[in-house]
């Protein structure tokens, strides 16, 4: 008998995991997807970060000189420098508060290809 309790035990450890470790559903209400392509060195990306940290809004950093997978995927948006920031489907180069705050309050949109926003000088 002690062998099946610790199995059970062992079950239920391993179901509280599962649920604890699954991915949460995206909720549209919560807003876009962010991801940010950045470099360790970059003060740009620095900021990027802490202004999504600021407003508390979940975000994802990929480092594109640790992570070559991350690097391919920043490759096939045509960019050359970081921060570049991807909020649904808008892709905004570079560092842009303005770009942020129009990107988050449109939305994703529905376009098969990302809108592209570029700064301005």
């Amino acid at each position: 008998m002690p062998a099946k309790a610790a199995l059970t035990a062992f079950v239920a450890a391993l179901a509280l995991c599962a649920v604890l470790l699954a991915p949460v559903a995206e909720c549209p209400a919560a807003g876009p997807k962010v991801e940010i392509f950045v470099t360790s060195w970059c003060p740009y990306c620095t900021k990027a970060k802490a202004y999504f940290e600021g407003k508390g809004i979940a975000y994802t950093a990929y480092d594109i000189e640790k992570d070559a997978a991350a690097r391919m995927r920043y490759q096939k948006y045509g960019q050359r420098g970081v921060p570049l920031v991807v909020i649904g489907e808008t892709v905004i180069p570079g560092y842009s508060v303005a770009d942020f705050e129009k990107a988050l309050t449109g939305g994703a949109t529905a376009a098969a290809q990302p809108k592209m926003l570029y700064n301005k000088p």
